[in-house]
Formats: structure tokens, C-alpha cells, sequence
């Protein structure tokens, strides 16, 4: 039986079928809908797609689809656009029940491929959709004519004509449909054009998505439209929650820090940058300003909130009246309820179990992390920056309205109407400027970081610096908000994020947990700087945009950092910090090989430009030394972190008297060092410190070694042959004592003589004008009354070496620091990388290490520790001891009499 192939039914053909002419009807009236719409000036008109088909995966990504179904030109990638204008809308693909989305809209430019059939042309399409979902990009004839070309058949191809006639390009036909080959003028990121401050859309980001309510009533501080219809899917995902309890909180206050209310929120896995586990919140009952604070354990609680009631009664001149908590531990012991009661505070505990009579520290919780939520899920950033969104969320909070409250809680608390014309978006690139005492003449002035919040105590942003690894606070600053900083720290997936399971509030396990044990002999003194909330943000002038780059003053006197903060931000860089290789496979196989293989060249060059071998066939039956990469990380002066990578030679193969005959090398005394420096104080000389670069390059060998090619290197060299070394390279024993008798050569050339009591102190004198020369291996001290002198003696080292000189006063690990009154040395840093080694970082600090006339037996306890570890511990503090620290001398000295069976 023959069948219709139009609806396959019999007894008709498909010329006489009812279905077929029912549905040629059904398309042609809605091309002239279409048609009708296109010539409509709303942007929002939902417009129908005839041909185009969003799985399409055949088509190349320069073609573009001549289609007359189209109503609109459309693009699928954002590359062709100059500029994309933000705007939504609905298009649906005919003949199916799908709809896909249109982002934008803008300008195309492009160029035609050049072809056979002519030389590229440069071409403009406007008002062209952008539309990520389809798989091709169309060109509309419908708009085509509507703007007055004109398309001519000529065999397989299909001419279209401008407005004078003349052939703009071809659309050829190939795979069914007519092709035209072009390729984009723009290869790099396309922008979408920023939209100015009264956008809604930014502005909601920008306020850590503050709800349609609060948004209308932020009109009296930023210039926004009335928008009823908005959705933001960062809101549905992540502000979700279940329905809440009745307000039962009937009491109000009447002045500021009349009643606080507070609450902790932890333990939050993963730890934060600065390494905290916990979070404090701090409410004011009256004015509604939050205030939040990091811990790293919840011991540190009592001392937060000494300090909070310190600081803000101090500001405000009120005093705290009430504090309203919780049960758990943390807030209920001895030692907060013994200061409450000095202090005159009355303290307000919570029914067991019933979490909502504490109602605005737990929602002031929830508020932040659902903040918090948005803005790690907007921007994908890695969850241990949970600390900066909560403290960004907490400082937006605080200029957002309050329910029941007429006035913002800033506003109220300072008693004026802030500016908010500094608020930026969390996460976007932020492109900060780089200090001139920090890069060299040729470096570029600026650097890519991410915005992460604001300053703490001052005018400023916080930014993470993409390159060093390191949060920083920066004045100078411009903003692109329509880029996401997370872009540039590699590919993370949000969708594997598990943000709930981040924030899991331990308040219910608190509430009677009586097997928690509170000790409070390691409480941190201030929470870390980089995570600590001030909550009251700076001001900067109205006409502040994107650009604040000497806008924002910073104070003279700025807050120094403490030892527990120094110490934390040292922790920071160290677990930040990559691994640092053993040999140049691990090297390769990293995910810095890149900076290992530009560091490993530049020595290359450096041996090379010293001509420190020459390339040999290699000798038989002779002891040939193998050579070794070694890496290291080290930070600048500017904070920046340099890969360094050294070839050495493995000496220690070597036999004395066989392969070399003396390696002795004398270094300064440090009693000699110190009366330099009693010198400089008591006369006044100026003092400067340098090192020269590549020291044992410099200095010949006198023995025949032979050295293997260095390690990834050795087509360089060649099959066959070896480095045979002309000068002295480091890992050989000798090289020491090469280099410091070519120094010692050139500085009596310079006019220096060498003091007979120290073979690395050096003196130059004429009667009234004296300069002392020590050095230390690679470093040296130059001490001088006389410019001229000095001058004349650095112009000399500076024409035989590579020197630099140091901008930090640092020699031999001190820090030499000079006054008015004289010169101070010190080893800060070396005994704070003691504190953390030995994880005493939380320790107080006291005026004497010993107590006079005190008992110093300690009753045997039996408790062995590491003898080794406690050996070495002493060995430390005694070099401490010789160099910068006399006070320590006798308590160190009695400790070592437990060398042999230290106890706890």
C-alpha cells in the first residue's frame, strides 16, 4: 500500500495532502511575525531561530550561516565582538520546544578569509546577538535587506552587494546550507562593556547580593533603578534555607554597646589563609554594626573580647553593659566570667538548647555565611579565601539597612552618612601598582591581583597577589568588574565545591559539651591582621569610579605588625610556597617548570659569560665529577618570589692531597664584626652592606677537574665530551678558598690593608679619613667617614665584580638598624622561625627569660623528650646568645646542663 511520506497515511499522495498545506500556512505566518518583530526597537522581543540547531557540532568555527529564517544575526563566541552590552533574552529555535538564551548584544568585526575567489575584506556586522549555546554563527538575510544589500544567485555561490552595488562577500554552498568564511579582528578577551553605578545588576553583586527589599531602599546612597522582575540564580543556589523561628527577642537597647550580642561558628574545614578554624561575631544591639574576628582554636575567645571592649569603649566613649551568649564553653569559664564581673558587665546566658534566645548572633551567623556562599560561588575562588569573603560580607553588611532600623548601622554608628562609591565586587581583577623601590627601571609598573576586601585600620583594598602568592593592601588600584580574578589561578570546578559542609556551625555541640577542655596558657593575643574585621570601611571622593589611584590617603603612623601576626604571615608563605625540588626531573615533572627552566638557563648564561669551562673530549681513565641542579625559592627585597636555580659541582668525591691540596676559607669573627660596629656608632661612619653575585666564578682553579654536562643539559655539549673547568664552581672544596684569595689580591690592589688580628677585616686610611672593609664569604660591610673614600673603593670593586647593594640592612642574619643614639643588631626573624620550628608561635613574651632569687629544681616528672631535638634547641639559642642576645646567656647555659637526659 502506498503511503503519504508528508503524515504516512494512504489513499494520497503528498501533493494532496490537508497536513502539508496546514503546515506551509503555520511557517509562512510566523516568518511574518518574525519579520514584523525585527523591525520592532524593544530589546527584549522573543525571537524565533528557523535553522539554527544548538548541538550542531559539524560546523567550523570562522563559518557563518547565511539564514533567511533567522531574525537577528547571532554569534556564539564572544571573541568576535569589539564590546558585548549586557542584556538578557529569550530566543526560541522554531519547529522545537527549545529555548536558548541571548547575552548581549554589540558590533562584529571581521575580515573575509582569504580564498580563491578574492583578497580578505574587512566587514562590520552590528546589532549581532550574542548567544553562547549555538553551535554556529548566523547571518539574518532578513536584517541583510533590511539594511539594504541585495543577494544575487550565481552558480554556487550567493553575491551579496552594499548599498552602492559593489561586492562586499560570497556565501558558498557547501553541506547543504551557504557558508561564509570569515575570521574575528579581535583574538584577545572581549569585555563586556561595564555598566555605569545606577546598573542593578552589579550593584547587587556588589552589595553581596542584598535582597530586592534592601536594594530600593539603598536609592538615598547609590543611584540604582527600580527593577521588578530581577533574578539572580547566585541567590536561589545559595541563600536557600528553611523556614525561620518567631522573633522572641523583645528587648531593645538605647545606646551603642549598651547589649552584645555574640556567637562562634566552627570548626570551618579548609582552614582559611591565615590558617583560622573559627569565626566570632559580635553584634551591637542598637546600632546593628557587626564585627567579626578569626581563631584558630576557641581559647583565643577570651582575648578577643578583652581587646574588642578595650578598643571600642576607648572609640565610642560608652561602656558595655551586657553580653548575651550562649552556653558553650568557650563563653561559660572561670576566666571570662571573673572579667565580666571586674568589668561590670552583666553577663546573659541562652536556655539550654534553644539556640533562638541568642536570635541576632545566630542570624547575624547565618547572614554572613550565606554572604559568604554567594561570593565564593560568584567568583571560584579556592574555599580558603572563606575568611576574606566573611570579613568582605561583614564590612558590606554594616552599610546595608537593618529591619526596624531607620538608619544603616555605619550611620548610626558614626552619626553620619558614609559614602559608598568605594565598593568594589569580590573576586574581580584588580590591577594594582607596584612601588618604585620595588622593581627595577624596565619592570612594569603594575600587577594583576584580586580583590578581596577592604583595608583594616586604613584607607586601602585588600588584594591577593597572583604572582608572589600573598595578600597585600594597596591604594593604588583600577578595577575590571566584569572579569572574575579566579580565571587566572587555574581551572576549579564550583560544582564540586561542598560550601555547606564548609560552614558547619558548632553550637549545638558546644551548647553542654563538658568533655571540652579549656586551656588558657596558649591564647593567641590578636587574631591575624590579614582576617580581622574592623567593620567600619573607608570613604573616597564621589567622583571615584573604577580608578582609585590617589584617591585614598593612607596615615603617616601606620599600625606595626605583632610577633604572632609576623609569624602567621611567614607560616602563610611557607605552606604557599611550591615545592621545592631535589633534582631537574622533579624540576620538569613540577608545575613551575616553566620558572625553573628560565632560572636554570640564567645560570647557564652566568657560566657561560664567565667562561667557566671549556668543552673537551672526554679523557680516559681520569675521575670525572658529576654536577647537580640545586633549586631554592628566595623572597626579594619587594616581596617577590625568585626561583633560583645553581649548578654545582659534587666535590665531596674529592680526596685532599689527591685532588686537591688546601681548602681552608676564613670568614669575619663576630667579635670582630660587633666592634665595627661599636666603631661606627661612636664615629659616626656611614655603613653599607653588599654581596657579589656568582662569587666563586671569579676565581681560578689551579687543579685539572673534569665535570660531567649539567644534568638536561648535555646535548649542548655533545656525545663524548665533558666541561673542563677553568675557574672554580661551587660544590668543589676548593672553590671557597680560591674566591677569597682572588678578593684578597684585588682589595690590596684597591689600597686596602689586611689587619693581622682578622684575615677578613680590611683598612684604608689617610690620617683623617678611614674606611673599614669586612667580609663574610660573598657579603660585605664597608664602614667609611668619607664620601669620597667610599665612593672611590666601590667604583674599584664594582669594575672587577658583580656587586648589589643590599637596600635592607641585614648582615650574617642581623638586622642592623642605626639611630640617633647609635646602632642596634638583632635577629628577629631568625627567632621567630625558632618559635614556629619548635610550635611556640602562641607563647607570652616576659622582660627577664629567669627570675631572680626563684627555685630552679624542678621535680623529676619521668617524662622523656627527644634528646636531639632539645640538643639542637640549645645549640640555637647559644648562637642566638653570641651574637644578638647576651641576655639570654646564663638561662641557656643552665638549660644545657640537660643536655644528656632532657624531661619535660
Amino acid at each position: 500500500m502506498r503511503l503519504c511520506y508528508v503524515c504516512r497515511r494512504p489513499n494520497h499522495v503528498a501533493k494532496d495532502c490537508f497536513y502539508r498545506y496546514q503546515k506551509e500556512s503555520t511557517t509562512t505566518s510566523r516568518r511574518r511575525k518574525v519579520h514584523r518583530n525585527n523591525n520592532s526597537k524593544e530589546h527584549n522581543t522573543v525571537n524565533p531561530v528557523f535553522t539554527a540547531s544548538p548541538n550542531d557540532e559539524s560546523l567550523c568555527e570562522n563559518i557563518w550561516i547565511l539564514d533567511s529564517g533567522a531574525s537577528c544575526h547571532m554569534a556564539k563566541d564572544c571573541v568576535w565582538f569589539e564590546k558585548v552590552f549586557p542584556e538578557r533574552k529569550d530566543i526560541y529555535l522554531a519547529g522545537k520546544d527549545l529555548k536558548i538564551i541571548c547575552k548581549g548584544f554589540g558590533t562584529v568585526k571581521a575580515k573575509t578569509v582569504s580564498t580563491k575567489y578574492g583578497n580578505p575584506l574587512n566587514v562590520t556586522i552590528e546589532n549581532v546577538s550574542y548567544v553562547p549555546q549555538l553551535r554556529c554563527n548566523l547571518l539574518s538575510v532578513i536584517c541583510l535587506m533590511d539594511k539594504g544589500y541585495k543577494m544575487k544567485s550565481d552558480n554556487n555561490c550567493v553575491l551579496i552587494y552594499g548599498k552602492s552595488n559593489k561586492l562586499v562577500t560570497k556565501a558558498f554552498k557547501n553541506n547543504g546550507r551557504l557558508e561564509l568564511y570569515f575570521e574575528p579582528l579581535y583574538n584577545s578577551q572581549c569585555y563586556f562593556s561595564n555598566p555605569s553605578n545606577s546598573n542593578y545588576d552589579i550593584w547587587h553583586s556588589r552589595l553581596c547580593h542584598l535582597n530586592a527589599k534592601y536594594m530600593l531602599k539603598m536609592k538615598d546612597y547609590i543611584d540604582i533603578d527600580d527593577v521588578n522582575d530581577f533574578k539572580c540564580e547566585t541567590c536561589d543556589i545559595s541563600k536557600i534555607t528553611r523556614k525561620t523561628h518567631p522573633n522572641i527577642d523583645i528587648n531593645q537597647s538605647s545606646e551603642i554597646l549598651e547589649l552584645i550580642h555574640a556567637d562562634l561558628c566552627g570548626p570551618i574545614q579548609p582552614e582559611s589563609y591565615g590558617g583560622a578554624k573559627y569565626f566570632m561575631v559580635l553584634v551591637d544591639d542598637f546600632s546593628g554594626m557587626y564585627f567579626t574576628y578569626f581563631l584558630k582554636n576557641k581559647n583565643e575567645v577570651f582575648d578577643i573580647f578583652s581587646q574588642f571592649k578595650t578598643k571600642y569603649e576607648n572609640l565610642t566613649d560608652k561602656r558595655i553593659k551586657k553580653l548575651r551568649t550562649d552556653n558553650g564553653l568557650e563563653f561559660v569559664n572561670e576566666q571570662l566570667d571573673t572579667y565580666l564581673a571586674n568589668s561590670g558587665i552583666f553577663h546573659e546566658k541562652t536556655i539550654p538548647y534553644n539556640s533562638e534566645s541568642n536570635g541576632k548572633a545566630e542570624r547575624a551567623n547565618r547572614i554572613l555565611l550565606e554572604r559568604a556562599r554567594s561570593l565564593l560561588y560568584e567568583s571560584e575562588l579556592p574555599l580558603k579565601f572563606w575568611a576574606e569573603a566573611i570579613n568582605f560580607s561583614t564590612q558590606v553588611f554594616n552599610v546595608t539597612p537593618r529591619k526596624g532600623k531607620e538608619k544603616i548601622p555605619l550611620e548610626t554608628w558614626i552619626g553620619k552618612k558614609p559614602k559608598l562609591n568605594y565598593l568594589k565586587k569580590f573576586g574581580c581583577v584588580a590591577y594594582f601598582h607596584v612601588p618604585k623601590v620595588m622593581r627595577n627601571k624596565f619592570d612594569i609598573p603594575g600587577r594583576r591581583g584580586i580583590m578581596l576586601g577592604y583595608a583594616r585600620d586604613r584607607r586601602g583594598y585588600r588584594i591577593y597577589d597572583i604572582k608572589n602568592r600573598k595578600i597585600i593592601e594597596e591604594r593604588s588600584i583600577k578595577f575590571n568588574e566584569s572579569l572574575k580574578g579566579s580565571t587566572y589561578l587555574g581551572k576549579t570546578k564550583v560544582e564540586t565545591w561542598n560550601i555547606d559542609s564548609l560552614f558547619e556551625s558548632t553550637q549545638d555541640k558546644n551548647e553542654f559539651d563538658h568533655k571540652t577542655k579549656v586551656n588558657h596558657l596558649k591564647i593567641s593575643a590578636e587574631p591575624a591582621a590579614n582576617e580581622n574585621n574592623c567593620s567600619i570601611p573607608f570613604e573616597t571622593p564621589d567622583d571615584a569610579t573604577n580608578t582609585v589611584g590617589g584617591e585614598i590617603k593612607t596615615p603617616v603612623d601606620q599600625i606595626p605588625v605583632r610577633r604572632s601576626e609576623r609569624l602567621k604571615a611567614k607560616q602563610m608563605s611557607t605552606n604557599v610556597a611550591c615545592n621545592v625540588p631535589n633534582s631537574y626531573l622533579e624540576a620538569k615533572n613540577s608545575a613551575d617548570w616553566q620558572n625553573w627552566e628560565f632560572a636554570m638557563k640564567n645560570e647557564l648564561d652566568s657560566l657561560n659569560k664567565h667562561k667557566v669551562w671549556e668543552i673537551v673530549d672526554r679523557p680516559a681513565k681520569t675521575k670525572l665529577v658529576k654536577s647537580k641542579w640545586v633549586h631554592s625559592l628566595k623572597q626579594s627585597d619587594n616581596g617577590e618570589t625568585k626561583y633560583k636555580a645553581r649548578l654545582v659541582a659534587a666535590g665531596f668525591n674529592q680526596i685532599k692531597n689527591k685532588d686537591y691540596l688546601e681548602s681552608y676559607s676564613p670568614v669575619v669573627n663576630i667579635e670582630s664584626f660587633r666592634l665595627l660596629i661599636a666603631l661606627a656608632s661612636k664615629l659616626n661612619l656611614m655603613v653599607r652592606f653588599f654581596d657579589v653575585k656568582t662569587a666563586y666564578l671569579y676565581s681560578d682553579i689551579e687543579e685539572t677537574v673534569y665535570m660531567l654536562p649539567p644534568p638536561g643539559f648535555e646535548r649542548l655539549v655533545g656525545d663524548g665530551k665533558v666541561c673542563k673547568l677553568k675557574r672554580s664552581i661551587y660544590g668543589l672544596p676548593q672553590s671557597g678558598r680560591n674566591w677569597y684569595m682572588k678578593i684578597k689580591s684585588e682589595l690590596e690592589k684597591f689600597g686596602l690593608t689586611q689587619l693581622a688580628s682578622d684575615n677578613c677585616v680590611f683598612i684604608k686610611s689617610d690620617g683623617q679619613n678611614m674606611l673599614l672593609l669586612c667580609m663574610h664569604v660573598d657579603d660585605l660591610a664597608i664602614f667609611c667617614n668619607n664620601d669620597e673614600m667610599y665612593q672611590d673603593i666601590v667604583n674599584s670593586i664594582k669594575s672587577v665584580f658583580e656587586v648589589h647593594e643590599n637596600k635592607t640592612s641585614k648582615f650574617l642574619g642581623m638586622e642592623i638598624v642605626k639611630h640617633k643614639i647609635g646602632i642596634s643588631l638583632s635577629q628577629s626573624e631568625y627567632i621567630e622561625s625558632l618559635l614556629v620550628k619548635y610550635n611556640l608561635n602562641e607563647c607570652k613574651s616576659v622582660k627577664t627569660p629567669i627570675v631572680k632569687g626563684e627555685d630552679k629544681s624542678f621535680p623529676p616528672t619521668n617524662e622523656q623528650i627527644d634528646i636531639t631535638m632539645y640538643q639542637e634547641l640549645i645549640g640555637e639559642l647559644l648562637y642566638l646568645a653570641n651574637r644578638t642576645r647576651p641576655d639570654i646567656s646564663f638561662v641557656t647555659c643552665y638549660l644545657s646542663q640537660f643536655n644528656h637526659k632532657p624531661e619535660k
